[in-house]
Parts: structure tokens; sequence; C-alpha cells
């Protein structure tokens, strides 16, 4: 049973470059355009179970407040539809349906009013709002002597006591403190315990990645990737450290046109141990094999094999060489191969550098930088770019030093 479904959802708007185009291309009857259309969201389809928890990824600008506004119904969509099941409760742009004479306690059973609670059923649940928003004597004064953290505190209290089906957040616990940031994610995770359905929106993959079962994620008005949480946060963070890296990472070097004079390499594999298959993609745990096939056009010559891992954000996770290794090369055309057993790179996209050197490993003959790449997916949650084997231990603190007083000794007075 699904909670939202959302089909070809389309969002364009009409932007005018005066207010008077608006009113003449009225009056034209469509026999005159004044305007462009700007696109903010294309064909987007998702469907949310009863219970799950949608996390909505993407950079600014990407379409997320317009489809959480469009699942709200606080937006109509230019084509598609969206279903909502049960009382949907929001917590969109900070102090969005408030009214800013108004005080705190108004808005708040406005807010109820809005959706369908009634005023006996709002004052049975005010003071719970009153605790939770802990803004102390300005709950009876206007709204807009608020701060921006009193706004959330009020709206968020407002929005996850009407008891609603589906919740909807919208970047609101990147505004508020630590401590009140704390309260939210407690009753977001009460929420999920009983069964509710919750969009929520952050920049904060971190707490995506722990608060959501799955995610979408929004690039340009579109749907790039959407499935279970981790896997959507992992191709949206490569995306993100290719894109931060472009500027300042090397070209792909060009294949080599043919025969040097020289050492060269000629090919650069990654794959499994003792599989001769090329493979893109491993998990934290498999062993990795990379290949490098090498030519030496003149033998005897000496030879030495390097190799730099880097993260695709340019981030260089190791590098070593068969000199740093103290191992020899045949002086002839060979395949070098570079085993990494049990490999325990965290998730995310990976390219090797190789390079051919000379025998004192400074000169290089050839190299192919970004050479060969791959992806690793890990099972858990560690987060940096490699696991380290650990353990957990827990010992009580020290007790203070000081002279210690039994029960049975008298204390004499100061």
């Amino acid at each position: 049973m699904y909670a939202v479904e959302a089909e070809n959802l389309t969002k364009i708007y009409r932007i005018y470059a005066d207010p008077k185009d608006r009113l003449k291309e009225y009056f034209l009857r469509g026999r005159r355009t004044y305007h462009q259309e700007f696109c903010a969201m294309r064909d987007v389809s998702f469907r949310a179970q009863v219970g799950s928890t949608v996390g909505l990824i993407g950079d600014n600008g990407a379409g997320k407040s317009t489809l959480l506004q469009l699942v709200a119904g606080t937006l109509r969509p230019t084509s598609g539809s969206v279903r909502v099941q049960g009382r949907v409760s929001t917590i969109l742009e900070l102090g969005s349906g408030f009214n800013l004479e108004f005080t705190g306690r108004e808005n708040a059973f406005m807010g109820g009013a809005i959706m369908g609670i009634g005023q006996r059923e709002m004052e049975r649940r005010f003071p719970e709002i009153a605790a939770f928003a802990e803004i102390g004597e300005f709950i009876d004064r206007p709204v807009k002597m608020y701060s921006t953290g009193m706004f959330l505190r009020l709206a968020f209290a407002v929005a996850t006591s009407v008891d609603p089906d589906v919740l909807i957040i919208d970047e609101a616990l990147s505004v508020g403190d630590q401590y009140f940031t704390k309260k939210c994610i407690d009753r977001i995770e009460r929420f999920r315990k009983a069964g509710k359905t919750i969009l929520f929106c952050s920049h904060n993959l971190y707490q995506v990645r722990l608060i959501c079962d799955h995610a979408i994620w929004l690039h340009q008005g579109q749907a790039a990737a959407q499935g279970e949480a981790p896997g959507v946060i992992d191709a949206y963070e490569n995306y993100v450290r290719e894109r931060e890296a472009q500027s300042a990472s090397p070209q792909d070097s060009p294949e080599p046109a043919g025969p040097k004079p020289f050492p060269w390499i000629a090919r650069v594999t990654v794959g499994a141990d003792g599989d001769d298959h090329p493979r893109d993609q491993f998990t934290m745990g498999d062993d990795v094999t990379v290949k490098v096939w090498y030519q030496v056009p003149k033998p005897p010559t000496r030879v030495h094999v390097g190799v730099i891992l880097n993260r695709n954000d340019a981030v260089q996770c190791f590098g070593t060489g068969t000199h740093f290794s103290r191992v020899e090369p045949p002086p002839r055309s060979g395949v070098a191969c570079f085993c990494l057993p049990k490999v325990n790179l965290l998730s995310g996209e990976y390219h090797l550098t190789v390079y051919l050197l000379d025998e004192t490993g400074l000169h290089v003959y050839d190299q192919r930088l970004r050479g060969v790449k791959f992806k690793v997916i890990e099972t858990g949650q560690e987060l940096g770019v490699c696991y380290l084997d650990h353990r957990w231990r827990f010992e009580p603190q020290p007790h203070e030093k000081g002279p210690s007083v039994t029960p049975t000794e008298k204390i004499p007075p100061v």
C-alpha cells in the first residue's frame, strides 16, 4: 500500500519581463506570448509505501522543494498527478502558513484548523506544542518578533503534534541548534516506529543515510536516481566529488599511437584475483587485481611499475611501486599484477593512475592518468575513505583522588 503516488509530475513557470506583459497576454488570448517558460520539474514519478521514509537529495535548484510542495498540495502541477493517503503535515519554508501579525498560539490553532482539527482538540494538544517548542512567553507574542530558530521550533512542534499520516520536512533541521535538532530527530524516530510516512529533504547526507529507507536524487528537475538510500547517496556523492575535482584533475591520457622507442604501457585492467575478465564494481572485502600490460621494445631494459589509487575527487588514497616494494620486474615486455587482497575501501568511485618508470624510479617512460576506474560498494555505514579494523571497549571513569568519608565517620563542622 502506498501513502504517496506521484506520476509524471511536471511544473512549468511562466516568467514575464514586465508585470504588464501578463495582462497583455491575457487579453490577446494566446495570439501573442510575452513570457518565457522555466521548467522546474519534468516527468518525476515515485511511490512511497506506508511507513517508509524517503529522502530527497540534490543540488540547490534541483527541484526538491518544488516536489515537496506538489506533494503537499501547495503547488499544482502543470501536468501529471499526485495522490496522498491520509492527513498531511508539512514543514516547508520557515514561516510558511504563519500570519506574522498573529501570536504563536493563534498560529498554532490556525494550523490545526487548516488540517481539520477542531478548537477543542487543539486546546487539548496545545500544552504539548508549547512544551516542545520551548519559546516561553513568546508563544503569546506576534510571530513577526520571532527569530529564525523560534520559527522552526513552533513550526516543527505544530506539524508533528497533529498526528499526521504523512510528514513532509524541507531542510528544517539545518536551521536549529544542536539541542533542538536532537529533539527533532528523536520525534522523527518516534514517527518512523509508529509507521508514519516521512518525506525528508536535507543537504545533510549523513542524516539522510541514517533516517531514510529510500532516496530520490533530483538533478535539474529530473530524477537522476532513486532506490535504496545508501546506493542513491553514493551515486550523488560520486557526482559531487567528480564535479569538484573536474577542474583540478588532469585529463585522461590518450592511447599511444603505436610502438615507441622507449618502454610504454599497452593496457590496464582491474578485476577479481584469478579472473581475467575486467570488472568495474566490487564489494568491500573483495580481492582486487590490477593488471598492467607493458612493452619493452629494446630488451633487456630495466623498468618499474608505479600505481596511485585516487578517489574520484582526487583524494589520494594510496600509492606504491615495484621500486618501493623492492621488486625487480623482468627486463622485457610483460604483465605486472598489482594485487589488493580484501580491499577495505569504503563506498565510492576510484581511479588508478599507472606509471612505467626507469630503473631508478625517477624517470617516467609512460603513464596512464586515470587509466582505469571502478566502484566499491560497502554494506555498512562507516564514513571516510577506508575501513580500519577496530574494536570498542568501555571502562569506568576513574574516581577522583581524595579523602573518603564512610557513613560512620562524623564530619566536623566548618
